[in-house]
């Protein structure tokens, strides 16, 4: 394996040449998901919502070891350097492991079959047709089935149960920077084939745009942390329309500041920045007119 950067290869300097890590064993894999333990008294159900708390109480080595092992799997499998998801990354942050395990009676083993990690991020979006959007998306941040339960149903069932707990539907689902195979997943169990890549590396589906849309002049209603305007705004003069959905853009109409009264504001961009100084100038001689405190 070459080294990249300045300097040449490590064989022109004289230094041994690194090797890549080795696949995973079989063996060493069917390790590494077990627990030599009946889990069912700490993790309850077979399928089950882990947030930062709930992990943080656990307090068993033993299912740490497990959980952050079966993460270096999925890294694995995305060729990265380190793991996106460890217990110690969960306690400290916001995200939801949604975890699939079984119990072997026979054997008085407990395996994990696989594992997906979400959380809501605040994403600036783009629709096909180039408006933006913004608004607080349920994110897929990692997921991965273990190789020797692939195939049985595994996946489909930890991205229903997230979606039960999470109340949220598959076209409200943002996916982090995802693989072809999970990509074909989504379109498989759920018929989401119309992906909108971001600059981001995030994926999103046109189906999450078209339910901000009207529709027959009927509404529907936006996933949580999403607001429509009543009508969308261009800045500047630029090509695409910035559609605000938390807050109302300032030029449109609004409330003034005294009365209460609706105003009708000056939407040119010169209007924009004379009121913007009118208020500056009304602040300082609201503080100027003001008794000091001391």
């Amino acid at each position: 394996m070459h080294e990249n950067g300045v300097g040449g290869d490590k064989k022109d300097r004289g230094e041994e040449e690194e090797e890549d890590p080795p696949l995973p064993s079989v063996a060493l894999a069917d390790s590494i998901m077990q627990v030599n333990a009946d889990l069912r008294p700490i993790l309850g159900p077979q399928l089950v919502r882990l947030d930062p708390m709930r992990i943080k109480q656990l307090q068993d080595p033993q299912v740490y070891d497990a959980i952050d092992s079966l993460a270096k799997l999925s890294a694995h499998c995305l060729q990265l350097r380190t793991p996106l998801t460890t217990c110690e990354k969960l306690i400290n942050s916001d995200s939801t492991l949604y975890l699939s395990w079984k119990y072997d009676e026979e054997e008085k083993v407990s395996r994990l079959l696989g594992f997906a990690k979400v959380g809501r991020k605040k994403l600036f979006l783009y629709d096909a047709q180039m408006q933006t959007y913004e608004g607080e998306v349920l994110c897929l941040l990692d997921f991965y089935v273990h190789f020797s339960t692939q195939r049985q149903g595994v996946g489909k069932q930890i991205l229903d149960y997230m979606f039960s707990q999470e109340h949220a539907e598959p076209y409200q689902l943002a996916l982090d920077n995802p693989s072809v195979t999970l990509l074909g997943f989504m379109s498989q169990k759920y018929g989401m084939n119309r992906p909108v890549w971001q600059n981001t590396n995030f994926v999103v589906f046109d189906e999450l745009f078209q339910s901000l849309s009207a529709e027959n002049g009927v509404e529907k209603s936006p996933p949580d942390g999403w607001r429509r305007p009543m009508t969308p705004r261009r800045l500047g003069t630029g090509m695409t329309d910035t559609r605000w959905l938390q807050h109302a853009v300032s030029g449109h109409q609004s409330k003034g500041n005294a009365m209460a009264a609706p105003v009708d504001a000056d939407m040119t961009p010169q209007g924009a920045l004379s009121n913007r100084a009118h208020q500056a100038k009304a602040r300082k001689a609201h503080i100027l007119s003001s008794k000091p405190l001391w």
